[in-house]
This record gives structure tokens, C-alpha cells and sequence, in this order.
């Protein structure tokens, strides 16, 4: 695993909460994208607190939560197309199902097992990079917590058929893309592309998050 994944699974809490209340109202065009984090940010809020009596006795159900909130508003495929990068042209139909498949519900473990471990952190949130009417924009936050320096979360998003989706995130300038389009390289050029999705597979059945 390379120093950007770890890095990204420290600080795993802080982002996916802000990750899944952000997404929940993403796609509506007729409200800018960063007032969608802010509006359903705050929804999340009341659901994690709502809930909370049930998540402690079921820590599963976040699963059906993150899959419901966050997994329709992103785009994975062309997530894959980007971490893949040259071997996304050349991989079959069937490799590339099998792939935006492993990575997807990777992600989406992760991203639940991070919501459990949220503590009410407090977020602040900055201009945007760029207008909306370009169909591009990062969104960038900062999430602040007592006696720690603020940790910087982006989302960059991008307005297909209508709709906003995220296609990347970063996390103190550490892009998740990035990270994982070198890693995953290296995977490839020792062991090919089928293995790198046949570990991912594997990686999946165990439940486990982020590797």
C-alpha cells in the first residue's frame, strides 16, 4: 500500500463524513454544488445522530446508508478510466466491468467504516475554484480539529448529463486518483491487470477498506 492510501485511511473520519452528506443532494443544477455540501452536510448530521442507537447495535446497516447516499453520485467509471490511465484503453469490456466493480465497493467500505468513527468534527468551507458554468469545480473544505492543524478536503466534481459527480477527491493536496493510478501501475507492469482485479476481488470478500 503506498503512503497516499495510508494517508488517506488516517484521516478517513473526518473526509467521508463530509464526503456523504455532500453527495446526497448532488445532481440538482439549479443549486450551486458547494451549497449542496453545506444543505446536505447538515441533513447527514441528523441522520448519523438519528441513527446512532442503531448503528451502534448494527454497524452494518452504514453500508446500505453509503450505498444509498454517496454510491449514485459519483462517477466510478470515469474514476477507473483515470487510475488505470493506459490500461484502461487497451483493458477488455470485461476487465474493466470487473474493475469499476472492485474498486467501487472498496471505496464504499471504506467510506462506511470511516462514518463510524466520526466525532464531530467541525468544517469550514472555501470559495470555489471555479465557476459552475464551466461543468468543472472543486469544492474545498477544511475540516478542523481541536489541538490538531485543519486537514484540507477537495472534491472535484464535474456536470455530466445534468448532474454533478465527483470524479476525485484529494486530501492535504494528496489526490485520491493520483495516489491510486501509481500504485496500481506498478501492480500492473509486475503482475497484470487481472491480477490486480482478481486481489481486489479477494480484498472485497474479506470486507475490509481502503488498501
Amino acid at each position: 500500500m503506498i503512503s497516499g492510501a495510508r494517508r488517506w485511511r488516517r484521516l478517513a473520519a473526518g473526509l467521508l463524513l463530509m464526503l456523504a452528506g455532500s453527495l446526497a443532494g448532488v445532481g440538482a443544477v439549479t443549486q450551486g454544488p458547494q451549497q449542496l455540501v453545506i444543505d446536505t452536510t447538515e441533513r447527514m448530521l441528523v441522520t448519523l445522530e438519528q441513527q446512532a442507537p442503531q448503528l451502534e447495535q448494527n454497524p452494518a446497516l452504514i453500508d446500505e446508508l453509503v450505498s444509498e447516499i454517496v454510491l449514485p453520485h459519483f462517477d466510478f467509471v470515469r474514476m477507473a478510466g483515470w487510475v488505470l490511465g493506459k490500461h484502461w484503453r487497451t483493458a477488455s469490456s470485461e476487465q474493466k466491468l470487473r474493475f469499476v466493480r472492485a474498486f467501487r465497493q472498496m471505496l464504499v467500505r471504506t467510506y462506511a467504516v470511516a462514518l463510524l468513527e466520526y466525532r464531530g468534527q467541525r468544517i469550514e468551507y472555501l470559495p470555489l475554484r471555479a465557476d459552475p458554468a464551466a461543468g468543472e469545480v472543486t469544492v474545498r473544505t477544511r475540516v478542523l480539529q481541536p489541538g490538531r492543524a485543519p486537514v484540507a478536503f477537495n472534491y472535484t466534481l464535474w456536470e455530466r448529463d445534468g448532474q454533478w459527480q465527483v470524479y476525485d477527491l484529494s486530501v492535504d493536496g494528496i489526490s485520491l486518483v493520483a495516489s491510486f493510478r501509481t500504485s496500481y501501475a506498478a501492480e500492473i507492469r509486475e503482475r497484470g491487470l487481472d491480477a490486480l482485479i482478481a486481489r481486489l476481488e479477494q480484498h472485497n470478500l474479506k470486507g475490509e477498506a481502503l488498501q
